[in-house]
């Protein structure tokens, strides 16, 4: 079994975890996108929440420190991002035919 995929996944998830590790401390306070606009045009406080929230403005509930808790965010968000691109490329892999030789 050829080892250099797993290797280049495990560098390649590595690399995500850093960049959303020293990224996640640059993260602003203020409002993005649609919720800038929404406010500025006054319509922000007809706005509904959503049915249920897993991590609610970009951090883990329970973590005290918001910075630490918007790192565990980004984190968080590369590894199941990371699982469902496994899983789809699995799936497709066992739903396509075989290479022909």
């Amino acid at each position: 079994m050829n080892r250099a995929p797993s290797r280049l996944l495990l560098v390649g998830v590595a690399i995500a975890l850093v960049i959303a590790a020293s990224s996640a401390w640059l993260a602003s306070s203020h409002p993005d996108g649609l919720d800038s606009v929404s406010q500025a045009q006054g319509f922000g406080e007809q706005a509904k929440d959503a049915p249920y929230q897993v991590l609610p403005d970009y951090t883990v509930p329970g973590v005290a420190d918001e910075r630490l808790s918007t790192v565990l965010a980004g984190a968080i968000g590369v590894v199941v991002v990371t699982a469902i691109c496994l899983g789809a490329g699995a799936l497709l892999r066992r739903r396509s035919p075989a290479p022909r030789a």
